[in-house]
């Protein structure tokens, strides 16, 4: 199966922005362990989380799209749609299997390993918003017309 393009820009897109996103975070811990460095950790453990989380998220995103585009192929509703319950059930099964070992291996900050989970759904929704707004009024379909 060739991987279409859509595919690779929208990986390409959530990969960058979980990239920045990621390392903002660890920013915030570096601030904040400089505030409270008895409450917030810094180190290898939370790099180590914010990079696995990255990865995991990222990995998640592209098997979700390969199988929506393996699915869009399809012409049986019920096969099409056990394939995104099977395909959901081991990315779903993945994510948790991340967040136990990150709660579990002490050189893996669990904070810094889980909320890069988030990052995706975040950057996806966010441009949604963002797509909706044009400057100068330019979303405004409405003339004004003289009477």
């Amino acid at each position: 199966m060739k991987l279409q393009k859509a595919v690779k820009d929208e990986t390409t897109f959530v990969a960058l922005g979980s990239l920045i996103l990621s390392v903002l975070m660890v920013i915030v811990f570096f601030c904040l362990h400089k505030v409270f460095p008895d409450k917030v950790p810094m180190g290898a453990s939370v790099i180590i989380g914010a990079v696995g989380g990255c990865a995991v998220a990222v990995g998640n995103f592209f098997l979700m799209a390969l199988t929506v585009q393996k699915v869009a192929g399809i012409t049986n509703y019920d096969q099409a749609y056990r394939s995104m319950q099977v395909s959901y059930r081991y990315r779903t099964f993945l994510q948790l299997i991340w967040c136990v070992l990150t709660m579990v291996l002490g050189f893996i900050n669990p904070v810094a390993g889980m909320l890069p989970l988030l990052w995706p759904s975040l950057l996806i929704k966010g441009r949604g918003i963002l797509s909706g707004i044009k400057p100068n009024g330019a979303n405004d379909e409405r003339k004004e017309v003289d009477v």
